[in-house]
């Protein structure tokens, strides 16, 4: 079924022509395509660290340089890990975001595809609709940022973590280039060209490190004060980073009766860094099974973590929910994990993820962890509809990034009778939204994945072949879907044989293609075929047989032939209700599909009579 899913327009109903009108205190936005918004657009995160210290001038800095060009400004905060790059980001964008009235967009620049994220971004929190004649996401993503809420002033782009000359090269293909938009970067590089300015971040100063680790402590603590040579021996042996300080300041926070003397004696005197002697220290405190735990996390994308995902995985893993409870509040009140966005959610700061991933890689059961995460994900990918839901979108949309992570980097441990589903779920997540382009990539990698593994013999090749075919329709890409359709079709006929759903979901797949251009004769035996064999194989009363009469009415519908689409819809129409209910998107397709029938209809009777009065009146007129 075509089902069309519109999001309600936010925000105060009135009619409102161009930029910005305040009502109130409350600005209102119209995006270009009228929808109204009671906000400006922002990501940016809402959490952070609790003690932010000595960073007030570099923040003053950022500011003072980001508003000083007039034309666009690319500021980019560079300094080793560890050293807080994010967090100064993170705390510029909450103490200045109203000096951004346009907006404020956070970026990750670890994640796989940046003109994507640009896309999801405005999509998700403008409702831009975006034109279906864009072929890439590298148009998209431009599309994005020249369609950004008009006259509605500065905007603040964030885009965290550039790791290298590479990432960044891509980067700045999709960046905005408008004046408007400041754009803010995070990254451990020093040189990032001319055009791009650079504030350095050094370690904090020895008083900011000792007020730091005096706030970590709590105001009761005395031990700083007790011990101020010791303490300030501590703050130098950890380099005066603010992470090293966060994560000891944890360990003695744990423990009142340690000693600064006896946590600096547990240090070694060397070591590859000292924030790796840092999370060897941390690590140590673990029991065996929280250390699990931090394997499995080590796994997921560098994005934000549902513990509820994590609790999948590890029921795959036979681990009891109590101990993975008890894991997570350990890793928490470590610091090696932190509560982010959303319900029940965390995240892990690079350097720890690595760290995390290096321990992985010596563990003899690591292939048990990489196949439970890749399994409790394809379940998630194979219950992601054909047309999936706002609300379908919705409960996945956290999985997606670690959905992603199996695709590129775990794919190898996916079993072969779940290969498909890994890159099935992630196009229709998107295909769903109308991102075709950003679902183009995944039916693609996943057509030639298969393609290697199983071969070209095989009916997951056929499923393949009928998903990309389906989404180069979707895209208006005929030439190119046609003989991918067919391909499938005569694949699965001779795989599966004739009397197979799956030959009757191709025989309906192209009987679809033909009718959209019109080529009805060719599209309505195709389709009877298809309607036969779903009401032999699958029964009168299964969602298969609903769409396929659907499908059929509308044929007839397109022809004018009314009568005979009729009964088609009603029927369709009543499976549904009774398998979907009465408020199920399916349904509200198909009642919808018979409101408009009949307005045709009884529009078309309405010229009918028109036609034939005026007849009659000439006809009186010869004879006036």
């Amino acid at each position: 079924m075509n089902q069309s899913n519109q999001d309600n327009a936010k925000g105060w109903q009135n009619k409102v022509e161009g930029g910005i009108v305040y009502q109130g205190d409350i600005s209102i936005y119209n995006s270009p395509t009228g929808q109204l918004h009671s906000s400006p657009p922002n990501n940016i995160p809402s959490r952070g660290v609790a003690n932010f210290v000595g960073r007030d001038e570099k923040l003053a800095e950022v500011h003072k340089k980001l508003l000083q060009n007039d034309n666009v400004a690319i500021l980019a905060v560079t300094a080793m890990g560890g050293m807080g790059k994010t967090e100064l980001a993170t705390k510029y964008a909450q103490r200045y975001k109203v000096k951004y009235p346009g907006g404020l967009c956070w970026l990750n620049a670890r994640k796989p595809d940046l003109a994507a994220e640009i896309v999801e971004f405005a999509k998700s929190y403008m409702e831009l609709e975006l034109p279906p004649t864009l072929l890439t996401s590298q148009e998209q993503a431009k599309w994005c940022w020249r369609n950004w809420q008009p006259q509605a002033g500065l905007v603040l782009v964030v885009l965290d973590n550039i790791d290298d000359v590479i990432n960044w090269e891509n980067s700045r293909e999709v960046l905005p280039t408008d004046n408007r938009f400041c754009i803010l970067m995070t990254t451990r590089l020093r040189n990032l060209g001319l055009t791009v300015q650079h504030i350095t971040l050094d370690e904090l100063s020895p008083n900011d490190a000792l007020n730091l680790l005096i706030a970590l402590l709590g105001e009761n603590d005395r031990r700083v004060q007790g011990e101020p040579q010791t303490a300030a021996n501590l703050c130098k042996w950890l380099g005066y980073l603010p992470l090293g300080l966060q994560l000891v300041g944890a360990y003695l926070a744990e423990d009142p009766s340690l000693s600064l003397a006896e946590i600096l004696q547990q240090l070694p005197a060397q070591q590859k860094s000292q924030l790796e002697a840092v999370f060897e220290l941390s690590w140590q405190k673990l029991n065996s099974m929280t250390q699990r735990v931090a394997k499995l996390l080590s796994l997921f994308a560098p994005d934000i973590i549902p513990w509820q995902l994590v609790e999948s995985v590890s029921q795959l893993l036979h681990w009891t929910k109590a101990d993975v409870d008890e894991a997570r509040k350990q890793l928490f009140k470590h610091h090696l994990i932190e509560v982010a966005e959303g319900e029940s959610c965390y995240k892990i700061h690079p350097l720890i993820r690595e760290f995390l991933q290096e321990k992985l890689a010596g563990l003899n059961t690591a292939d048990d962890l990489k196949k439970a995460f890749a399994a409790a994900l394809v379940e998630i990918a194979d219950k992601i509809p054909e047309s999936p839901t706002l609300e379908d979108i919705k409960s996945v949309q956290l999985a997606i990034p670690h959905l992603t992570e199996v695709a590129q980097n775990l794919i190898d441990v996916v079993e072969d009778e779940n290969l498909t589903w890994v890159f099935t779920g992630l196009g229709r997540f998107y295909q769903g939204q109308g991102l075709y382009t950003l679902a183009a990539p995944w039916y693609e990698q996943g057509l030639s994945t298969v393609q290697t593994r199983l071969g070209e013999e095989h009916p997951d090749f056929a499923t393949s072949l009928n998903n990309l075919a389906n989404l180069y329709d979707s895209q208006g890409r005929y030439d190119q879907a046609k003989p991918l359709y067919l391909q499938a079709l005569d694949l699965r006929k001779r795989l599966l044989g004739e009397e197979h759903p799956s030959v009757a979901n191709s025989l309906n797949n192209l009987a679809n293609f033909y009718n959209s251009q019109g080529r009805y004769d060719q599209a309505e035996p195709l389709f009877l075929q298809a309607l036969e064999l779903y009401k032999r194989l699958l029964g009168e009363e299964h969602p298969d047989f609903a769409t396929s009469l659907n499908n059929l009415a509308n044929l007839y519908n397109s022809q004018g032939r009314y009568d005979q689409a009729k009964p088609l819809y009603l029927q369709a129409l009543e499976i549904c209700q009774q398998v979907f209910g009465v408020n199920h998107p399916n349904t509200i397709t198909v009642r919808q599909n018979l409101e408009n029938l009949r307005e045709k209809k009884s529009n078309s009777r309405k010229v009918k009579n028109n036609a034939n009065n005026s007849l009659w009146e000439n006809f009186l007129w010869l004879f006036h």
